[in-house]
């Protein structure tokens, strides 16, 4: 059995997996079940490195040089290998040096260069989004100078968010600051302007966590959608501007019509990942971001039917990509976790009662890294909470003695 399986994966040309958060784990594991030998690029907390379907996990890192060092291993790396971003970092990569990783024999994902770095760009999505006729929240440069112009154009509260999300997170844990006030806005800008960060301010959607939707396809060289599939938040931690904690794939016509309408409008080639929160003030989809590339929700999109990492590895090596099953609605996922932490809030908040909370959780959901026949991640994120506690825990003792 075990040379068969090294037949089929000496037939398949490798992977290479750019950066280890979100998907980086569901797709090594689909590419891998797929006969597919997988290298993945990383740091060391990542859980993809615990997995048996990582053939070789490298860790170089995750600072402001990390594209460096990944090209500097790709002048060596595996030819012919299909390289896949599931971060944004890894995606800007391949954007501005497809030319070269093609000269060195790999196949990147399909995509064009300046749309892959103007949808990593929430400024230049929202212009994108605007002049496709997609609705989107008004949003506009940030500066400390510009409060004035912020509350006369999008008002009080408005939200701070990146231009370049992957650069922030190296700072920050949130997704975003919300400023309440002019004061609160020129002092967030204070602290983000002196670390060299882009902002833009944004009107706030508004509407409840579970009004945000989204729209995952895969769109062919012909701008036809080989596949698609809409879900919906149910909750998230931090509420209101959090990472999702509850998902569930649904049959949505309008974010269907909406999602595919905008990736046609903008010519965009590839995976697609349009997110969407629907205003409660008038009803409509705003469009919040797109994501070109593999998100956390891949392992959620599989246990739907829809495998995007192997139809994309199929697709980009010319294999046959056979027919696409119908997804299935209701698929769920859960960060346990961190969605106790949402639950707890959200009552605290007045916005969640017994009947939906108990309602959700009876459920069979999907865990969005656990899985019976790899359980190295699970206990590589096990030891990693034990001693994050325990050096916490020390270090109270140690402040008080």
């Amino acid at each position: 059995m075990e040379r068969l399986r090294a037949g089929r994966r000496e037939d398949k040309p490798p992977a290479v997996v750019l950066g280890g958060v979100g998907g980086a784990l569901s797709v090594t594991r689909s590419l891998s079940r797929h006969g597919v030998r997988v290298y993945a690029l990383a740091d060391r907390l990542s859980l993809v490195r615990a997995s048996r379907h990582c053939a070789q996990f490298v860790d170089l890192g995750s600072d402001e040089d990390i594209q460096d060092r990944w090209l500097e291993w790709l002048e060596t790396g595996p030819r012919g290998a299909v390289v896949l971003p599931v971060g944004d970092d890894g995606l800007e990569l391949v954007a501005r040096h497809r030319p070269a990783l093609e000269s060195m024999g790999y196949i990147p994902i399909d995509g064009d260069g300046d749309l892959m770095l103007g949808l990593l760009d929430k400024q230049r999505t929202h212009e994108v989004a605007l002049a496709a006729g997609i609705p989107a929240p008004a949003t506009m440069p940030a500066s400390d100078a510009d409060a004035d112009a912020v509350a006369a154009r999008i008002g009080f509260p408005c939200a701070l968010k990146p231009v370049h999300s992957h650069l922030f997170s190296r700072h920050f844990r949130v997704k975003l600051f919300v400023a309440d006030d002019p004061a609160q806005f020129v002092e967030i800008l204070s602290r983000t302007d002196a670390l060299g960060i882009e902002m833009v301010a944004t009107e706030i959607v508004r509407g409840s966590d579970d009004r945000h939707h989204q729209l995952y396809a895969y769109i062919d060289r012909r701008g036809k959608p080989l596949c698609a599939l809409t879900l919906r938040k149910v909750r998230q931690y931090p509420i209101h501007f959090g990472l999702g904690t509850y998902f569930v794939t649904d049959r949505n016509p309008e974010v269907m019509e909406v999602g595919l309408r905008f990736c046609g409008e903008i010519g965009l080639r590839g995976l697609a990942n349009v997110e969407f929160k629907r205003d409660s003030r008038d009803g409509n989809l705003k469009l919040i971001e797109c994501n070109y590339r593999f998100t956390a929700l891949n392992e959620l999109v599989r246990v739907a039917g829809l495998d995007l990492a192997v139809m994309t590895y199929d697709y980009l090596t010319g294999r046959q990509v056979p027919p696409v099953p119908e997804y299935r609605a209701g698929a769920r996922f859960w960060r346990p976790i961190e969605d106790a932490r949402a639950v707890r809030d959200y009552r605290r908040a007045g916005e969640l009662d017994y009947g939906r909370l108990l309602t959700s959780l009876l459920y069979r959901k999907k865990h969005y890294f656990f899985d019976w026949g790899d359980p190295g991640p699970t206990f590589f994120s096990f030891w990693k909470k034990v001693k994050n506690r325990s050096r916490a825990l020390f270090g109270k003792v140690a402040s008080r003695a």
